[in-house]
């Protein structure tokens, strides 16, 4: 029995008003149907064309997709439908997936669904998460399901030189799920490497973070980051030395990549039950903050459910989703700009750089680092030799601060 759904609807061309049937996906299986999840995450899936003008465009409509490699359940809302229908629509389709699915998959993760306006925010979501639908293989190697197909090798070495190819690119670097899989997508498009693929990047972030996509602009950041490491002749991964003379895109404080999240520390996040509750636990420990706890959290949901503790393994993943948002409005770019211009205007003042340090956990953060080095390079550049050195000295009082509450 198939989990995925499509209903056949009938549509009317906005342009030339043609009335047309077309297949319109209402549930996705993303393990049965990877080639479905994939349309999903180019933003392909349910994209119909009118057989009279040819016009494209999405369908919308109600979509539940279901992850269960990643344990998760997404619903895309439409945009213009009242709660109480779509609330209404998305319990009806629940009840189809669990229906098919059999007895051993129907696990306590599916009653807590996850709602996004559209196909394209269940889309941002995942990449919030920093994960793909991934296949597991089955026991039979000829499943179909068990096919993986290599993304082809780009023939032509100047492939990248146009933005779109480059855009296109970024986008697969993004759904890299770890080190070796965005080696390999590097590997495919060596132009990612260039300094015109940065300032691509550079464009995409700004454009992300004016139409207030924060979650798409953090997650370009760390892509440019990793970039920047390849260009130095870092390999994804790769613990990062310390030096007098690194730049931000290199330097390594305590608890940094590689290390484990104190215990006190993962056991304060787990305990945060409401975002009042997450946000103090943030003040008292920035670390969470970094992309690094993320990366720890995510392990630790990996190890509850190989122990079967699939309680734990949701409980994480709530407070991770809600930590995710959390991060990219305190070091997305309106948030780390205005932190950083609180710290600017307390200038020298003792109990003032306290008080806006204990208001803005973010200035603790790899993410101020490199923003205050930036601000002091800028300064320098325009010959604002004052505040280059201030920035500079603001950068050395927070990382002393970070490595206090380290030791403590």
């Amino acid at each position: 029995m198939s989990i995925s759904y499509a209903e056949l609807a009938s549509l009317t061309c906005p342009v030339c008003r043609t009335p047309f049937e077309a297949e319109i996906w209402t549930i996705l299986d993303a393990r049965e149907r990877p080639d479905l999840a994939d349309m999903l995450l180019s933003g392909a899936l349910n994209v119909v064309t009118c057989p009279q003008c040819g016009h494209q465009a999405d369908a919308g409509g109600p979509l539940l997709v279901h992850d269960p490699d990643g344990r998760r359940v997404y619903f895309a809302a439409p945009a213009d439908a009242p709660e109480h229908v779509w609330r209404e629509r998305a319990q009806e389709l629940l009840y189809v997936l669990v229906g098919s699915l059999p007895e051993e998959a129907r696990l306590p993760y599916l009653s807590d669904v996850q709602v996004e306006v559209e196909a394209s925010g269940v889309r941002r979501a995942m990449l919030r998460r920093g994960r793909r639908f991934v296949q597991r293989p089955s026991d039979d190697p000829e499943s179909p399901r068990n096919v993986h197909t290599s993304p082809a090798p780009v023939e032509q070495p100047d492939a990248l030189s146009v933005p779109g190819a480059l855009v296109a690119a970024i986008e697969e670097l993004l759904t890299a799920d770890t080190p070796a899989e965005a080696a390999a997508v590097v590997e495919r498009h060596p132009a990612l490497t260039t300094l015109d693929a940065d300032a691509v990047i550079e464009q995409l972030i700004r454009a992300a973070r004016a139409h207030g996509e924060h979650d798409i602009a953090h997650a370009l950041t760390e892509a440019r980051v990793l970039l920047n490491d390849l260009r130095a002749g870092i390999a994804p991964g790769e613990q990062r030395e310390v030096s007098s003379t690194s730049s931000p895109s290199t330097l390594s404080f305590p608890g940094a990549e590689g290390s484990r999240l104190a215990d006190q520390v993962y056991q304060a996040f787990l305990r945060a039950e409401s975002p009042r509750a997450l946000r103090e636990a943030v003040a008292n420990y920035p670390a969470l903050l970094e992309p690094w706890a993320d990366d720890e959290l995510a392990a630790r949901v990996d190890a509850a459910l190989e122990e079967g503790n699939e309680h734990l393994a949701q409980a994480i993943e709530l407070r991770r989703d809600a930590l995710a948002r959390l991060r990219a409005d305190m070091t997305g770019g309106a948030g780390l700009h205005e932190a950083i211009d609180a710290l600017l205007r307390a200038g020298h003042d003792a109990d003032a750089l306290a008080m806006v340090v204990d208001e803005y956990p973010a200035l603790l953060t790899d993410a101020a680092q490199t923003a205050l080095f930036e601000l002091a390079a800028g300064a320098r550049a325009r010959g604002d030799h004052a505040l280059a050195e201030y920035a500079v000295e603001c950068r050395a009082l927070l990382r002393r601060v970070r490595e206090g509450l380290q030791e403590e």
